[in-house]
């Protein structure tokens, strides 16, 4: 690995109009890795944006870029890889491509290494739903192996303009994970007297978080990347975004900790979706286009400066209906509003479904700097 000290100032450049690209959705069309990535990076040339996060390694079915690292397999685009192709068509048109990787799970090794597996409290493998391979962030194998892999991306696509850390926490919502051995032992060690669960294990778990978070930073940082951090600013039932302790204590991401660093992330993404939360609280009169403002000015307070904020959207349906485009334009003109450096949406295949997508985002991307 390398050590070079990273440079911590990044002006930015122009905001940020960015999109998430799954390949997942692009199978059975007929195309190559490199006609789809020729046929990608036009559409979103016309579309005005100006970066893209590629889904590196899919949690289930393996990577889209080529790799010979341990425990790693390799999708069909894996093998033609699509990665490389991306960041070439994307260069040539001035589009930034910021690999997006989301952990730290991994099928591959979840299976091989029962040992590193996150654990309930009865010993069971914490594992919420079928797709879900969560490891155990204080595991010492887990976190050589983890920061081996972003080592050998990072190594092998220089020509990477940064590295997103996406949805990084330890249990989806409660006191579940994780209760492996180690964790028990190291816990016990340090809060001999103190309850498990408690308030001192729920942040000393997110302790365990925060420095593989950092150490991954640090080291996208020591090879003068980009590091962005994307996470959910959790929405309460009064539409008011739940703090960082509230969170911490809830899924173990500890957004002040990771902040509080010198190896902190140029940049934060908010996923700040209003119809997840009118659909879950059956609330369409707090929760509209219009939220996402108030939402993106409590998220910039929260920061204090401390990393640039990007507002991540969705067309995505939640049950309270997807985006068309002028509830797409909506909803962009208002995280605009609030004061975001950046707009991220999710995703390229739903954009595609978007009625002239193009010309609404031409539109709303021209409340950007305002």
């Amino acid at each position: 690995m390398q050590t070079a000290e990273p440079s911590r100032e990044r002006p930015p450049a122009q905001h940020v109009r960015a999109v998430r690209f799954d390949a997942g959705y692009y199978y059975g069309r007929g195309r190559t890795a490199r006609q789809l990535a020729a046929e990608m990076t036009e559409s979103w040339d016309e579309q005005g944006v100006n970066l893209v996060y590629f889904y590196a390694y899919n949690r289930v079915y393996g990577a889209r870029y080529r790799t010979s690292y341990p425990g790693n397999i390799m999708e069909d685009y894996g093998r033609q890889d699509l990665l490389r192709h991306m960041i070439r068509e994307a260069h040539r048109r001035g589009i930034k491509v910021v690999a997006w990787v989301q952990g730290v799970q991994h099928k591959q090794m979840w299976q091989a290494h029962p040992d590193w597996r996150q654990k309930n409290a009865d010993g069971s493998d914490y594992k919420p739903d079928a797709d879900s391979y969560f490891l155990c962030v204080r595991n010492p194998e887990v976190v050589q192996w983890w920061l081996g892999l972003l080592d050998e991306l990072l190594t092998d696509y220089s020509d990477l303009d940064g590295i997103d850390l996406a949805e990084f926490q330890l249990d989806l919502w409660g006191d579940h994970a994780c209760h492996c051995e180690q964790c028990r032992s190291q816990f016990a060690q340090a809060h001999p007297r103190d309850p498990v669960p408690g308030d001192s294990w729920r942040r000393s778990r997110a302790e365990g978080l925060t420095r593989l978070l950092l150490a991954s930073s640090r080291l996208a940082h020591s090879y003068s990347k980009e590091v962005h951090i994307t996470t959910v600013l959790t929405a309460r039932r009064d539409g008011k975004l739940m703090s960082s302790a509230q969170v911490r204590d809830a899924i173990g991401f500890d957004l002040e900790g990771v902040l509080n660093s010198p190896d902190r992330p140029e940049v934060l993404q908010g996923e700040l979706i209003w119809q997840q939360w009118a659909a879950l609280y059956n609330d369409e009169v707090t929760f509209t286009p219009e939220w996402t403002k108030t939402a993106v000015r409590q998220a910039k307070a929260m920061l204090r400066g401390r990393a640039r904020l990007i507002a991540h959207v969705e067309v995505t349906d939640f049950g309270s209906g997807g985006l068309d485009g002028p509830g797409l334009a909506r909803t962009i003109a208002s995280a605009a509003q609030g004061g975001a450096t950046g707009i991220d949406i999710y995703d390229s295949h739903l954009l595609a479904e978007v009625d002239q997508a193009s010309r609404h985002l031409q539109t709303a991307w021209l409340n950007l700097g305002r």
